[in-house]
């Protein structure tokens, strides 16, 4: 049996919960939900996954998985509260969780930025050397640009691994290595923050004035997902908190035949044709609404 202990960091707020939604919660079944999700985007098949993760449909298979939270997340941000993301702040990003749960929204329901967690992770049983491959990358996708609970593809909920932690060349190597060979775009945006808050901020500029502008959510299938009928997006943005506490936002979007309904699908993807920037989001905003 091969197991690891990680300590993780939340970068930004974790809107996640067990049987009581107003009281946040970080579950194993959540981050194991997430290995899956990774997993099948970097290119798993079903009967790999299966034999990895296990499976309920004829022949009951074990899982060779195992996720334990060690210590649950302490030691966050004090004072921060949900109330004070409102729009420009926030609240566009993460509009969905309040509508769809204001109990979420209380000052309880998320874990709060700069929580620290120790989770382990164990594979159970001897893999072969391709599956054995498979599974290394999963978990350094998951650890490095992965996250857990609401809204993942908007910023919420990301984590910082302290073993896979480094400055900006790290991660873009890192990307280079593990996703861009399984058909994923991304770009480092250039901008710095110095805080979650105003990384955040310049993210919600970045989605409605630059994405949301050329993808209308009202006007038919799109990669950036949908609200009725509901489907994810395939573009996800990312916080980094680097050495030295600088924060910075990737984007990333993951392959569309992988995530998205055939209509959802493009040939190109969004991140091909777009490059990304505060600038360029401010830049395109209504007059009245421009920072200066």
């Amino acid at each position: 049996m091969n197991t690891k202990t990680f300590e993780l960091e939340f970068i930004t707020p974790c809107f996640c919960a067990g049987a009581d939604q107003a009281k946040a919660e970080l579950r194993a079944p959540s981050i194991r939900g997430q290995l899956r999700w990774w997993f099948r985007v970097l290119g798993g098949n079903a009967t790999d996954e299966r034999a990895l993760f296990g499976g309920v449909h004829g022949e009951a298979t074990r899982s060779s998985v195992r996720v334990r939270i060690i210590s649950p997340p302490t030691g966050g941000e004090s004072g921060w509260s949900s109330q004070a993301l409102t729009m420009g702040h926030g609240g566009y990003l993460w509009y969905f969780i309040k509508a769809g749960s204001p109990t979420r929204w209380q000052r309880n329901g998320a874990i709060a930025p700069g929580s620290k967690c120790s989770i382990e992770v164990a594979c159970l049983r001897p893999l072969n050397a391709t599956l054995q491959e498979q599974w290394a990358a999963t978990l350094e996708a998951f650890l490095r640009f992965g996250g857990v609970g609401y809204r993942l593809t908007r910023c919420a909920g990301a984590i910082r691994c302290v073993s896979f932690a480094g400055n900006l060349e790290n991660y873009q190597q890192a990307a280079t290595h593990l996703l861009q060979p399984h058909g994923f775009a991304f770009q480092f945006l250039n901008d710095t923050y110095k805080t979650w808050r105003e990384m955040i901020e310049g993210a919600e500029l970045i989605l409605k004035n630059q994405l949301r502008r050329t993808h209308k959510a009202a006007s038919g299938p799109s990669p950036l997902g949908l609200d009725k009928p509901r489907q994810t997006s395939a573009l996800y943005l990312r916080p980094l908190k680097l050495d030295g506490n600088q924060y910075r936002l990737m984007a990333f979007e993951a392959p569309h035949d992988r995530v998205l309904a055939g209509p959802s699908r493009f040939q190109t993807p969004v991140l091909k044709a777009t490059t990304l920037s505060l600038a360029a989001a401010r830049a395109a905003a209504p007059v009245s609404r421009r920072r200066r």
